[in-house]
Parts: structure tokens; C-alpha cells; sequence
């Protein structure tokens, strides 16, 4: 048996303050959403009920962080209290393992893997979802992640989740150019990705950007699969769209 980032973390399926808006009788996907540091699960409920009618076979799951906010109600991964460049490494990963270890006690209790889980991630959940998807290449199809960020720039980057970034233009949390960042650096890395600036728009997920994720979810084709179809296929393999935007 292989054993995975974070496994002997212990996880309770739904946890006391998760919200589970779907849960169909024979589901065929995982949907699972992470509010920003300080938020509630309650936070990402609106999204989570638009994907309970738009994919009715779905799982859909408001998952709440594990660790009580620092400055008051909600809850966090780590604290946000004191960090720094220097000190935010040491911070995300215990966040990273226990972020894993949710996502895959999720698994587990539903039956369904990495290729049917969709995570959609806000600020600090985005943030740690990045820094795991770069590190586990078997822990979900596609990430969603608004108002992001790595910790580094990762060195090599797998095909296995498709990485959707989006980033309001006047963030003033998260500057959005981290984003435009690591689109770069992710192209460079041949990865499976898309980075969306929003102008105008703040450290929030707005209608534009849930637009864009629904649009993404019902069109995106895995760079992987497209291009082995276009093998099989015998044809010359085309650039995709420019996933910077």
C-alpha cells in the first residue's frame, strides 16, 4: 500500500463545522470548497448551492480549515500572525499535510478519487492548495485558486491537475501579481493551467469570476487528454489558447 503526504493525520468526515449542500445517492463527482482565513465554511455557500444544481451527480462540500482564527470568529490553516517571506515555509507545511489528509479522507468516504475531485479554493486555502497540488500529482483533476499565491516558484510542475488561477487586479491582499508570476513560470513548466486577472475587482470571488470557473468545468479539455487524442488521432499537435489572461 502507498502511503500519502499527511496520512496519519486524522480527519473526520464531515467535520462538525462543514456544510454539505449535495450529496446524491450514487455521485460521480467531489466538490469540495475551502473559505479564506477568517471566513466560514458558510462563506463559499452561495457557490457550493449554484454547483449543487448545475452538476446534480456531484458531492458538493463546504470543508471548514481545521484550526481556530487567531483574530476572532472563522478559522484558519496557519496563522497569519507574524509571517513573513522568511517564516511562511515553515507555516505551510504542516497546512500543506493537513490539507491532503482532508482532501483524501474526503476521498475515501465518498469513493471517489483524485480524478472526479474538483477543489475551488479562496485566499489561504488557495495558497495551500497550490503548494500540495505541485507537490501531489494525485490529489485532485482540477484547483481552482482565487486571490493565491506559491510560497516559491515550484521547479517542475506535473499535468495531472489542472490548475485554474484567478486573481482580482486590485487585490490589495494579494497583489495579483503573483499570479502573472507563476503563469509564467508555469508555462515555462509546460503545466495544465489558466491565470484570469480581473480589473477592477478586490481580494473577493466575484459573479465574473464563478462565471469563468463554471465555464472552465464544462469546457476545459485536461492538456494531457488533448493531446493524446490529437496522437491517436494522428494529427499535429496545435497550441491551446493562451492560458494567460
Amino acid at each position: 500500500m502507498t502511503t500519502q503526504p499527511g496520512d496519519a493525520i486524522p480527519v473526520t468526515v464531515p467535520a462538525p463545522h462543514d456544510l454539505i449542500t449535495s450529496w446524491p445517492e450514487q455521485p460521480q463527482q467531489l466538490f469540495l470548497l475551502f473559505h479564506g482565513a477568517g471566513q466560514k465554511p458558510s462563506d463559499m455557500l452561495e457557490m457550493a448551492q449554484r454547483l449543487a444544481r448545475q452538476f446534480p451527480q456531484g458531492i458538493v462540500a463546504c470543508v471548514a480549515a481545521p484550526h481556530a482564527y487567531d483574530e476572532g470568529d472563522g478559522f484558519q490553516w496557519y496563522s497569519h500572525r507574524g509571517e513573513r517571506d522568511e517564516n511562511r515555509t515553515e507555516r505551510l507545511l504542516p497546512a500543506r499535510l493537513e490539507f491532503s489528509a482532508t482532501v483524501r479522507a474526503w476521498q475515501r468516504h465518498t469513493g471517489l478519487g483524485h480524478e472526479r475531485t474538483a477543489l475551488l479554493c479562496f485566499a489561504q486555502s488557495a495558497t495551500v492548495a497550490l503548494e500540495t497540488v505541485a507537490l501531489e500529482h494525485d490529489l485532485a483533476a482540477r484547483l481552482f485558486a482565487v486571490a493565491g499565491r506559491f510560497d516559491r516558484l515550484p521547479e517542475q510542475m506535473h499535468q495531472h491537475t489542472c490548475i485554474h488561477w484567478m486573481h482580482g487586479k486590485n487585490d490589495d491582499v494579494m497583489p495579483y501579481q503573483a499570479a502573472v508570476e507563476a503563469g509564467y513560470r508555469l508555462r515555462d513548466l509546460d503545466a495544465d493551467f489558466s491565470v484570469d486577472v480581473f480589473p477592477e475587482t478586490g481580494h473577493c470571488v466575484t459573479e465574473e469570476m464563478e462565471q469563468r470557473i463554471f465555464h472552465l468545468l464544462a469546457n476545459h479539455v485536461p492538456l494531457r487528454l488533448w493531446r493524446q487524442a490529437m496522437a491517436e488521432a494522428g494529427q499535429p499537435e496545435t497550441p491551446p489558447p493562451s492560458p494567460l489572461h
